[in-house]
């Protein structure tokens, strides 16, 4: 990219020596020479010098402002960025800047002022994009969802989503869609830390209209219902979540084993984890089945249901607890070795990850709905082993 750009630059040089040639006998002997050290920079491995280098050596004007709007951009991308602010700000200050440019230039700045902290600032030009319309007004908007996002700002994120969803080619943009429903569903959230539960219904029915679909609403509607009493349409939305997210059934099993227990029909909990371990394959599930069993019918019957588990989807969570099933049922030397083993398996779980962002590969104990370092909703997955005996849903 960096030699690229020394070709356009050399190519930009030459055309505004050209352009000179007319009016000057001969071509300005300051500009070859900056081009020409810039160049060297590159070819010694020194690409912000020569960045530097050839911002000076470009004179500002109509044939060169793309070219510091390209160098500009670079030196962001390189953790340049008060370097990057004070390119794009000459470039504002310009009198006379054309109008095609100017909110290419307020765009780029406003860039630099989200990677630099300055939120702020950067909205006040997305704002003044917004004023002047046409097409950039659809890059300030994606850019105001950003700060909107990271500022918790959930009415104003909802609203810029709902205008930027008018544009067709962002009308069915599914991460856009899910996005504004999560908007949504933090709104939800507050509501219901508040005891607001009519208000966070609504903010509910409005993540529905972006994402028929969207889990997490799912989720926070049954968490209304069972906080309300109203446990079968509780058991309702969690049912449909394993029906269309079965991915999600580790953070259905507590929340229907409650609702299951206040109506008092445990036995229709246990024929629904058996379908989960035979249909779903979940081992989280196997795992509460074992567990249920254990209490009332005995240790064997839950051993035997972990080891055929294991046989078919070997995890360190499954083996940890039918370790330590085991042990009530063995001599004492056979639990001394078994409980060696449990320790080292205990000990491997607590340094492995139960979770993966599938975008940039970050990985976590716990379960975010946005990903703390790529900040992508929905990208958060389980790993092929759920090493942990609990999952821990954050509202991040």
């Amino acid at each position: 990219m960096l030699l690229l750009v020394a070709v356009i630059a050399g190519w930009l040089l030459g055309r505004f020596s050209a352009a000179k040639s007319s009016r000057e006998k001969a071509p300005s002997s300051d500009l070859f020479q900056n081009y020409f050290v810039g160049l060297n920079y590159l070819l010694n491995d020194e690409p912000d010098e020569a960045i530097d280098t050839f911002i000076k050596a470009l004179e500002i004007n109509s044939e060169t402002i793309e070219t510091h709007l390209a160098l500009g951009a670079l030196l962001r991308r390189r953790g340049k960025v008060d370097k990057a602010i004070n390119v794009h700000q000459a470039l504002l200050a310009r009198p006379n800047l054309e109008p095609n440019f100017t909110n290419s230039v307020r765009l780029q700045l406003a860039l630099n002022y989200i990677a630099a902290g300055l939120l702020d600032r950067a909205e006040r030009l997305l704002k003044e994009v917004l004023e002047d319309g046409g097409e950039a007004k659809w890059d300030a908007l994606a850019q105001l969802i950003t700060i909107y996002q990271t500022e918790k700002e959930w009415e104003k994120a909802i609203a810029s989503s709902t205008e930027l969803l008018k544009r067709p080619r962002h009308k069915k943009d599914a991460e856009l869609l899910g996005s504004a429903a999560h908007f949504c569903c933090e709104l939800a959230g507050q509501y219901l830390q508040n005891n607001q539960d009519l208000q966070a219904r609504a903010a509910i029915k409005r993540a529905f209209t972006f994402e028929r679909k969207s889990v997490r609403a799912m989720l926070l509607l049954a968490d209304i219902e069972q906080h309300e009493g109203n446990y079968k349409a509780a058991i309702k939305e969690l049912l449909r979540i394993r029906a269309a997210k079965p991915g999600f059934i580790p953070q259905l099993l507590e929340r229907l084993k409650n609702c299951y227990k206040h109506l008092g029909t445990e036995d229709e909990l246990e024929k629904l984890l058996k379908a989960m371990v035979a249909e779903d394959s979940s081992t989280e599930a196997a795992l509460m089945l074992a567990r249920i069993i254990s209490e009332t019918s005995g240790n064997s019957d839950a051993i035997e249901l972990l080891k055929k588990h294991l046989e078919r989807f070997p995890s360190l969570n499954a083996l940890i607890e039918l370790l330590g099933l085991q042990l009530d049922s063995v001599d004492e030397d056979v639990a001394t070795g078994l409980k060696s083993l449990l320790n080292l398996a205990e000990a491997q779980a607590q340094k492995s990850s139960e979770y993966q962002c599938h975008h940039c590969g970050f990985e976590t104990k716990s379960f975010f709905w946005m990903c703390p370092s790529c900040k992508k909703w929905d990208k958060i997955h389980p790993l092929g082993v759920l090493p942990s005996r609990q999952t821990r849903i954050t509202n991040q």
